[in-house]
């Protein structure tokens, strides 16, 4: 237990490091999280583990070059234009809010439609994983790009 603990200590503060890097635009080059542990602190380490962390930072970066990085996904459970889409729409939110109480809830009106979209997901596959789930209660939501 205490040897996962440890990985994900280190795998955090090299996320932690990765960051600030980021921050700084003169820094390109990553560095080994294990360099600035205690000389007299020995890790044990997979490779696969390693090789997790770089696949995951090469794919951050790819997302950040392409644009991508702060898009995130929502589902809208609502949306209708009709005579009672106002009323249907505030029905639609409080209905969810009372089921699933704590994730986010959003009433718009772009003119003429009455939009409820709820969640917020940082990827495609996430959102798609949560709308199986709601199309039982909301069976006419999709996805959306935020």
């Amino acid at each position: 237990m205490k040897r996962i603990g440890l990985i994900i200590f280190a795998l955090l503060l090299c996320f932690g490091l990765r960051a600030q890097e980021q921050q700084d635009s003169t820094a390109v080059a990553a560095y080994d999280v294990f360099d600035r542990l205690s000389s007299n602190l020995e890790v044990e380490q997979s490779p696969a583990i390693r090789e997790a962390v770089n696949a995951h930072v090469e794919r951050n970066e790819r997302r950040a070059a392409s644009g991508l990085a702060g898009q995130t996904y929502r589902i809208r459970i609502y949306f209708d234009s009709g005579q009672g889409a106002r009323s249907g729409s505030e029905a639609a939110a409080a209905r969810f809010r009372n089921r699933h109480p704590g994730v986010p809830v959003s009433r718009t009106f772009t003119d003429p439609f009455f939009k409820v979209t709820v969640g917020e997901y940082s990827s495609k596959a996430e959102a798609a994983a949560a709308l199986k789930n709601l199309q039982q209660e909301f069976p006419t939501a999709f996805i959306v790009r935020n």
